[in-house]
């Protein structure tokens, strides 16, 4: 087996062989401690994670690993920053840039560097719900998101958002009323169409585990008047949902869904129920889902 350049174990199998030789402690000496902690792990577990032939998995797994790190004298997340990706959570493809303009390609991975937020293949979107209303001139007045977010390797503290706004401008959309973490950096990129914030959570999640995000999204007077809806993801996600509610005195004449990905662009008409329209999906991305309306007047 080779190590971190081969098979993803071996990175944690490396580190922890390491700091066991580092502290001069047996294998035995070490489960003895974890169980004085609460932390019973077998002798034949300990092994496995140690030669790279099993990883931990699962809550009470990666709880022994906190352990492990605090007997060892190591700081919190040396080891579990270590794992790689979970047998137990599926297939998880390689993240891609949801947006095709190359402009945006490059403006998102730039306001991701400034943000300096968490590297995309470290977590993936498992489900989002968007709810839009529309106000009377036609225009988004709100949004509010709610996220189920699965961290797919190391321990997740954060979840960066980016947003492209209809024109460039100076302005950024407010973040309200955040659920489950709170607003903790945010950044407008210099070519004034794309902007983005890091959510910091209030609970840290590790690999297989997920955590739920809601917040609130308005509009500075002054910001580019908006009249779509549309959500980015970029990897396949079970649900994404887009709900959009006008108001009796805006109906659009028209409104449409739209579908972009990196082999397919398709646009379809769709009628109005009731004041509103919805659009889900299960299983898409990469890419981006959205809805956009408009007034013949």
């Amino acid at each position: 087996m080779t190590e971190a350049n081969g098979d993803p174990r071996g990175a944690f199998a490396a580190g922890l062989r390491a700091a066991i030789s580092d502290r001069g402690i047996t294998l035995a000496r070490l489960q003895s401690l974890l169980a004085d902690d609460g932390n019973r792990v077998s002798m034949a577990t300990l092994s496995y994670w140690r030669s790279g032939a099993r990883q931990p998995e699962g809550a009470q797994s990666l709880a022994a690993v906190e352990g492990i790190e605090d007997r060892l004298g190591l700081h919190r997340g040396h080891l579990t920053s270590l794992l790689g990706p979970s047998t137990r959570l599926g297939p998880v493809v390689p993240p891609r840039l949801p947006f095709d303009e190359e402009r945006e390609q490059r403006e998102t991975a730039e306001t991701f560097a400034a943000l300096r937020s968490v590297p995309q293949e470290t977590l993936r979107d498992l489900s989002t719900q968007v709810t839009v209303y529309v106000g009377a001139r036609g225009a988004v007045e709100k949004i509010v998101m709610r996220s189920l977010v699965q961290a797919v390797r190391g321990v997740i503290t954060e979840i960066p958002l980016i947003d492209v706004a209809p024109e460039e401008t100076e302005m950024m959309s407010v973040i309200s009323d955040v659920v489950g973490g709170r607003i903790d950096r945010e950044y407008l990129h210099p070519g004034r169409l794309l902007s983005g914030v890091v959510i910091a959570l209030d609970e840290p999640i590790t690999m297989g585990g997920t955590t739920l995000i809601e917040f609130t999204e308005t509009f500075p007077p002054g910001y580019p008047a908006r009249q779509s809806a549309w959500h980015a993801t970029a990897r396949p996600a079970r649900e994404s949902l887009i709900w959009v509610h006008f108001s009796p005195a805006a109906l659009p004449s028209w409104c449409e869904e739209y579908i972009e990905t990196e082999d397919e662009y398709s646009a379809t008409m769709r009628s109005l129920q009731g004041g509103s329209v919805h659009l889900v999906r299960h299983g898409f991305g990469p890419g981006v889902l959205g809805l956009r309306w408009g007034y013949d007047r």
